[in-house]
């Protein structure tokens, strides 16, 4: 039994989506993260290197709050038909700005009244921004850890609350060998939402939206529930990988989430055809990926060489640099082999993979050259379960998949031809250049993007509604 099934499994047998503590379902609140703690147990790496404003007192979290007092303060914004709360990690672009890949092509196209809002990535904001109407959220997150702090939002659990915390905590103890401290994630989620509800509320009265539109839904609970106690229905902007085992996607028979968007615009029918969201499918509605679409014309020129790049994770990012360097050792492969870094992996990779430091290969550890750039000039790629693998299908780059934990995020693309499984430099020298891919781009990235992302925000600021379970 994989560990997917086993987590579902413990799931069912503890009834977790029917506990409620202070009438807040709290497991779909926290089940995305728990399971996260779980594989990291089991040897999967940390997605992203995180800094977490409400464990994390210092000098620069405080900065940000006092520079947000009257720099992009969110309680001026104007009042605006569409409220954006949009992705914290920029890519910086060849006009010399830091874009919002997800949302800036649509501020830049569209034709919506909107404001867009922010919240700190690594304890900063990239600038010059490319998103014009930008405001910070410190004041809301940060205001609401400092009332934590205080104690101004305690959440007291009574017997029966605690016991049934604590055995979550006994069980999952029991059947994964983790400890995970379930009474405390809940104490500080209660407290966060106690102090973060009011103030997004208030927020909400005063861009007074149509609707509000979000990229990345879990972890924004709270905000959610804000805009669907105000009748402010929520538009979900697909950022990355959708698949079976994605907790923060996946509902699963009886499971649900309250918290969930209203509305979830996907890059394609694919993203929609083998998940179970807990929302209708006609609310899960394909428009495409414009920052995708765009950038394939844009490097379209672009020379193609004898290339191979890794495309690496935070979660796998061990396993696949040991690989690459396997690759540019083995004799049989003549390639240029360039390493792409995840974003996430930037500040941490020298200490993590040290065997990359001196190895004879490229690493790219910036956002220079662009992602898309080396789509262009490369003609092979090799990925354990990244959402760049399909960006690269989309450049029509010959795919492989490292056998690895994690792989099974790909195996659709294995299974319809697309891409290759292979666990060796053998397999891979004995593939290269061999591979007619079956990839069918469309299905899996609607074209016509960008007017149809901006026709479906327009449809839905005039008449979205609220999903009622």
């Amino acid at each position: 039994m994989s560990l997917v099934e086993r987590f579902r499994e413990f799931e069912s047998e503890h009834a977790t989506f029917e506990i409620e503590i202070e009438n807040v379902p709290i497991w779909e609140r926290i089940r995305y993260s728990v399971f996260r703690d779980i594989e990291q147990q089991f040897g999967t790496g940390q997605a992203h290197t995180s800094i977490d404003l409400d464990t994390k007192d210092n000098l620069q979290g405080a900065k940000l709050w006092l520079r947000n007092l009257v720099s992009k303060n969110p309680y001026l914004a104007p009042s605006s038909d569409v409220l954006v709360v949009g992705h914290p990690r920029r890519k910086k672009e060849t006009d010399g700005c830091w874009w919002d890949i997800y949302c800036d092509p649509l501020h830049e196209y569209c034709s919506l009244d909107s404001v867009h809002f922010e919240k700190p990535y690594l304890l900063d904001h990239r600038s010059p921004a490319k998103t014009e109407s930008l405001r910070y959220l410190e004041l809301v997150e940060y205001n609401g850890t400092i009332l934590r702090k205080l104690g101004l939002c305690n959440v007291d659990l009574d017997t029966d609350e605690l016991s049934c915390l604590r055995g979550l905590e006994d069980d999952i103890q029991r059947q994964f060998d983790v400890g995970a401290d379930i009474k405390s994630r809940v104490q500080r989620l209660l407290q966060n939402r106690k102090c973060r509800l009011p103030l997004y509320k208030r927020l909400l009265d005063r861009v007074n939206p149509e609707i509000a539109v979000v990229v990345v839904s879990y972890g924004k609970e709270t905000f959610i529930e804000a805009c669907k106690q105000k009748g402010i229905p929520v538009v979900e902007l697909q950022h990355g990988v959708i698949y079976p085992e994605h907790f923060g996607y996946t509902f699963s028979g009886e499971r649900t989430k309250t918290t969930f968007p209203d509305y979830l615009l996907t890059w394609g029918e694919f993203w929609k055809d083998d998940v179970e969201f807990p929302i209708p499918d006609e609310r899960v509605i394909p428009v495409g990926y414009p920052y995708l679409e765009e950038s394939i014309k844009k490097y379209d020129n672009v020379e193609t060489k004898q290339q191979l790049l890794f495309i690496s994770q935070g979660t796998i990012g061990e396993q696949l640099s040991k690989f690459a360097i396997n690759v540019q050792q083995y004799s049989e492969i003549d390639y240029d082999i360039v390493y792409k870094l995840h974003p996430g992996e930037y500040d941490r990779w020298q200490g993590e993979y040290p065997w990359l430091v001196d190895a004879e290969l490229e690493v790219i550890d910036s956002s220079e050259p662009p992602l898309y750039n080396l789509f262009a000039e490369s003609s092979a790629q090799v990925g354990v379960g990244s959402t760049a693998v399909y960006e690269g299908l989309a450049f029509e780059l010959e795919t492989f998949v490292y056998d690895c934990p994690g792989s099974e995020v790909l195996q659709p693309l294995v299974v319809e031809g697309s891409a290759q499984l292979i666990s060796s430099s053998e397999d891979l020298a004995a593939s290269l250049g061999s591979i007619k891919s079956m990839f069918n781009r469309e299905y899996y990235f609607e074209p016509n993007s960008t007017e149809n992302t901006c026709r479906t925000l327009s449809e839905l600021t005039e008449n979205a509604t609220l999903y009622k379970q």
